[in-house]
């Protein structure tokens, strides 16, 4: 029987093996800000017990700390603005991400971040994953 430590190393190899899916759909590029690196996957919740490509991304090394940043601490706004297109992605996962910090920075009164929220329309499907 495998360890709780031997099933999040296998998870872990396992969404790291999503990197040659992820880089292709991407372009070798941040899925976010559309630059950067390193490049690293990131699962986007929910995260499911098998890692699928569905519901990961692959982001730089500045994108991965702005996702990583704790909500008591303030995010840079004006660095942030490629939001306002990213949150119209066909791609889950990374529209997932850009709504999210969106709402963050909507919380934290700003302006561009609400007004790009108000005119959003999203299925009822990606508002359930959001929740």
């Amino acid at each position: 029987m495998a360890s709780r430590r031997d099933a999040h190393h296998a998870h872990k190899a396992a969404v790291a093996g999503l990197g040659k899916v992820l880089s292709k759909r991407a372009r070798n590029v941040c899925e976010l800000c559309t630059g950067g690196s390193p490049l690293g996957v990131v699962e986007v919740e929910p995260v499911y017990e098998t890692p699928d490509p569905e519901r990961a991304a692959l982001l730089c090394l500045t994108c991965r700390d702005v996702l990583d940043t704790k909500p008591k601490y303030k995010l840079e706004a004006t660095a942030l603005r490629f939001l306002e297109e990213v949150v119209w992605s066909d791609v889950l996962p990374v529209q997932l991400s850009a709504v999210r910090l969106l709402r963050r920075l909507s919380s934290e009164d700003v302006v561009w971040a609400r007004d790009c929220l108000d005119g959003l329309y999203l299925d009822e499907s990606v508002e359930a994953l959001l929740q």
